[in-house]
């Protein structure tokens, strides 16, 4: 890891933009269990005190780094809906490619969201719109795709919760290199995830 910045680099008002960068460095770098509210005041460049005007404790840190990854997350996905628009079979797939992609890229960002390092997301309200948000993306793939006519639901939520049950269990299983993902390359994470979507994709289809 390189060198922090001089403790005096920071002042006030970016404290907490200071110490969420560090901590998602370090989950890069070293992983989500070398993570604590020290260590990122260190990398940030702060006293071992500043963290705490922001933070009760590491629970707190790992809320916000957990909404950090829903937005990244979500800005990903709003990247695809842009270019796939018009093609919602496509929009449908590459959704799910880039969903289980960012699972991969980000494994300790990925183990925080969604992980048991935060007891109730609903203590922190901010996150849970984030997810909220993230869910909601979802919901308007499924619908553009039956407003398309190429699937056919009685339930758009619940087809969303489906696709979102699935896609996350690939992702998962890969991250993890669970079961028989467990020397899978990601370019070919990329065609199972393809060929597990379509496979939902068949059982939905009008």
């Amino acid at each position: 890891m390189k060198n922090a910045p001089d403790k005096n680099s920071y002042h006030h008002g970016d404290l907490k933009r200071a110490l969420l960068d560090a901590s998602i460095r370090i989950l890069k770098e070293e992983g989500y269990k070398a993570l604590s509210l020290r260590k990122a005041a260190m990398l940030a460049g702060v006293s071992q005190s500043a963290p705490y005007r922001h933070y009760n404790d590491l629970e707190s840190l790992y809320a916000d780094i957990a909404e950090e990854g829903f937005k990244l997350l979500s800005e990903r996905q709003r990247k695809i809906q842009s270019k796939y628009r018009t093609n919602p079979l496509l929009l449908f797939r590459e959704a799910g490619v880039s969903y289980v992609e960012f699972a991969l890229e980000h494994q300790d960002l990925f183990r925080i969201m969604y992980g048991n390092q935060i007891e109730s997301h609903l203590k922190y309200e901010s996150l849970v719109r984030m997810e909220d948000d993230s869910f909601r993306i979802i919901v308007e793939i499924i619908q553009a795709c039956e407003t398309a006519g190429i699937i056919k639901t009685p339930s758009i939520e619940k087809s969303a919760i489906a696709a979102w049950t699935m896609v996350h269990g690939i992702a998962v299983l890969l991250s993890g290199k669970q079961v028989m993902f467990r020397s899978v390359e990601l370019r070919k994470a990329r065609k199972i995830t393809k060929d597990l979507i379509l496979f939902l994709y068949t059982g939905m289809k009008a």
